[in-house]
């Protein structure tokens, strides 16, 4: 491996023992007796190609340069803002759109980890995604590794999907069944248990996550949780600086999702942050101590509950002027059913939900009870209709993707949710830092890619914010974008609230809290 990486792995390994203190309790989860169909899929290859897609945004341009195959001039102005690469991913994407190019040679093997099947845990909608947008980045976006300005192709990928249930057991399969398919490189998409890295260490194979749920996700050595808004530690800490900062809230009603990572999530990134805005938890937040009258509940909900009145009874008996939630999307809009069912409205408590509970189809299911919902979630616009969205890049993006998986058979109801939008961005950005190491004169291989992750800072990252892996903050080293936006749901479509925030302050300097 090559220095950096090594370097990367040497600056997080003396936590490995506490990951697999981790990990040997989550394993003693009794949630973790599920069992479903966890056959894994059949390997992805390249999507039939198709004609030239439907005319897109055109890319920013200074001038009427073009490339050797064509290309809209690159407008690197927009790097300082998008990050590193902004101005070349659009004009690629641009080209490649209007003029495909299909990859070409010996696939690159990457693996997918996903939860799919189980009532506690089930999240289809990253293979969905995921394999979509292999079938475009092989068939119309040259592969991996491709130089698109000068019509070079790179390598297509392969994509082995394994399906695990919620279960230590599972997740250790998968990734035994990964390595003896030959990846060089695994997506985790999201994993309750983080004991799958240490097999994948052991094997010298880097891991990309996609939503960093764990404390072995947030810490783990040869992980790179690129998922915007840093899965719970962005977004978990972005609920509570929102609603206590922006909705100047007092007395929050915070019911949980009890799974492993929901316990982690709740005490560290939640629970934590509350009690460094009380005062009680030592921190080095500006904020820290500043509203030690505020008065907050937790209430643990166990995935899949049918019946969530008595949740809700605890929830509202509090007489909260707020409400936080984060959980799968149907037990959110279970949650949601169930609070109108006892007379709440978005207007008498603002509810405040996570990007993992964005189902824009279950929204308009729910009709005036959802009308008025906060989603705060990764940043970015590509689920905001588009002349909603003035940022060029932001509205560029957002058409490739609501557009683009269609196309390669992701079914309709799937592209509005949360998951799907970082599955693709955690896809298209890999296919991004691929193509620069080509450019660059570099050979992609999956060790190459961890090398850019690993020294990754201001990296343009599709439909979100940069990446900056170099510079994740300790103890939090393996999440590289904790940055997240808010909506509100209006009825029929997002309305951005606040483009561009970070809850991560309230938790900077306190020690881990994954047990309360």
């Amino acid at each position: 491996m090559t220095t950096s990486y090594r370097s990367r792995t040497r600056r997080v390994v003396g936590l490995l023992c506490g990951l697999t203190l981790l990990a040997a309790a989550c394993g003693d989860d009794d949630g973790g007796d599920a069992v479903t169909d966890t056959t894994a899929a059949p390997a992805t290859t390249a999507a039939p190609a198709t004609t030239a897609a439907p005319a897109t945004t055109a890319a920013p341009s200074e001038g009427d340069g073009t490339s050797a195959a064509g290309c809209p001039e690159i407008d690197s102005s927009i790097d300082a803002e998008e990050g590193n690469g902004a101005g070349r991913f659009v004009s690629d994407v641009t080209c490649a759109i209007a003029s495909p190019l299909a990859a070409e040679g010996d696939p690159i093997v990457i693996g997918w980890q996903n939860l799919e099947g189980d009532p506690n845990g089930s999240f289809p909608e990253f293979t969905f995604m995921g394999e979509g947008l292999v079938g475009f980045i092989n068939a119309e976006l040259g592969g991996l590794g491709a130089d698109i300005q000068n019509g070079v192709p790179g390598r297509p990928i392969q994509l082995e999907v394994c399906k695990m249930a919620v279960s230590p057991d599972d997740s250790q399969r998968c990734a035994n069944e990964l390595i003896s398919k030959g990846v060089e490189m695994v997506i985790s998409t999201l994993n309750f248990f983080g004991n799958h890295y240490p097999i994948y260490n052991a094997a010298g194979i880097p891991v990309v996550t996609i939503t960093p749920l764990t404390i072995a996700d947030f810490t783990a050595p040869g992980v790179y949780s690129i998922g915007g808004g840093g899965g719970c530690l962005g977004v978990h800490t972005g609920l509570v600086e929102f609603v206590t900062n922006d909705l100047g809230k007092k007395r929050i009603s915070v019911p949980w999702a009890d799974t492993p990572p929901g316990v982690v999530c709740y005490n560290d990134l939640e629970k934590k942050p509350l009690e460094v805005l009380q005062g009680v938890e030592p921190g080095e937040s500006d904020r820290a101590g500043s509203v030690p009258d505020l008065e907050f509940i937790g209430v643990p909900i166990k995935p899949a509950t049918p019946d969530v009145s008595p949740v809700v009874a605890q929830v509202l008996g509090f007489e909260p002027d707020a409400i936080i939630f984060s959980a799968q999307g149907a037990d959110c809009w279970n949650m949601v059913d169930g609070l109108g069912r006892a007379g709440w409205t978005p207007d008498s408590i603002p509810l405040v939900l996570s990007g993992a509970c964005l189902d824009q189809e279950a929204a308009k299911a729910a009709g005036d009870l959802a009308k008025g919902i906060y989603f705060v979630g990764a940043a970015g616009a590509v689920l905001n209709p588009l002349d909603s969205i003035e940022n060029p890049r932001d509205r560029f993006e957002a058409e490739v993707y609501q557009t683009k998986p269609a196309e390669y058979g992701v079914p309709a109801a799937e592209v509005p949710k949360g998951f799907s939008t970082q599955a693709a961005s955690g896809l298209l950005t890999i296919w991004r830092l691929a193509s620069a190491i080509a450019v660059a004169g570099g050979e992609v291989t999956g060790e190459s890619i961890a090398e850019a992750l690993a020294t990754s800072e201001n990296e343009h990252s599709f439909g979100g914010t940069p990446i900056s892996c170099a510079s994740a903050p300790a103890p939090y080293v393996a999440v590289c974008n904790a940055t997240v936006s808010a909506n509100q749901w209006d009825g029929e479509k997002l309305v951005p609230v606040k483009r561009r925030f970070s809850g991560l302050g309230l938790v900077a300097g306190t020690a881990l809290k994954p047990a309360g």
